[in-house]
């Protein structure tokens, strides 16, 4: 007899699995076909972590919490990302008004 409702993890599983997740800088995918789990479950347990994370005491007893030094890491992680992120857009910004500029405005025949 089939289960009506899928397979069940652990909240051990469920919580490292977040872990992996946010600490890996795969995308939610990726993650979830490794684990071998759906990748909306992965992500509805990400969301129920950060949710339980800061507020412990508010969590569902059954729930999964993850650590404030996770998301400390996450949070640098993400913020490393960003500075490339504009630095890449800042240089191809520079490149696009170099290869722009109209010749003849710089005194050129």
């Amino acid at each position: 007899m089939s289960n009506k409702f899928g397979k069940r993890y652990t909240k051990e599983f469920k919580a490292e699995a977040v872990r992996l997740l946010l600490t890996s800088g795969l995308p939610v995918q990726r993650v979830a076909h490794d684990l071998g789990v759906s990748d909306v479950a992965l992500a509805e347990w990400k969301k129920q972590a950060i949710a339980n994370g800061d507020h412990p005491e508010k969590a569902r007893p059954n729930g999964i919490r993850i650590q404030y030094a996770v998301l400390e890491q996450e949070n640098l992680r993400l913020r490393q990302e960003l500075a490339v992120a504009r630095q890449q857009r800042d240089i191809l910004k520079k490149s696009l008004g170099i290869l722009c500029e109209d010749p003849q405005q710089k005194g050129m025949p």
